[in-house]
């Protein structure tokens, strides 16, 4: 939470790489971009954090447990249906509505045939933690 970060590049005459740029473009309107990519000023994580580029604030030293905690925590997901929406969010910014629906769809029959599927219904009707595959 007492984080900060920086794009720092035109504070050595350079421009950005890694994808930075291209990232931030993504997720954030062009204005606030231009600012975080040329000012080469720190921003505070919860400003980051309000804008939804952070998507959580972990307490000083807590970042390490926050994430290992987290990891578990998916750790116990069917692990098809985390590919598939990893794929599905992947695809989506190219994607028409209809196509993507189209794709929602096909990875809904896709993992509803899956054993994970009957494992995690089967869990839940019996109020117990699923085990998948």
């Amino acid at each position: 939470s007492d984080a900060f970060f920086v794009m720092a590049y035109t504070n050595v005459g350079l421009s950005p790489d890694g994808g930075g740029s291209w990232s931030l473009s993504q997720a954030l309107p062009r204005a606030l971009v231009s600012e975080l990519l040329m000012s080469g000023e720190r921003i505070a994580a919860p400003r980051l954090h309000a804008l939804g580029v952070v998507n959580r604030l972990a307490p000083t030293g807590g970042a390490l447990d926050e994430a290992l905690a987290l990891a578990e925590r998916l750790n116990g997901k069917a692990p098809n249906a985390l590919a598939s929406i990893k794929d599905l969010m992947n695809d989506a910014p190219a994607a028409s509505l209809h196509q993507h629906l189209a794709a929602e769809r096909d990875h809904f029959v896709r993992n509803l045939h899956h054993a994970n599927a009957g494992i995690g219904i089967e869990a839940f009707l019996a109020k117990v933690a699923p085990r998948y595959e």
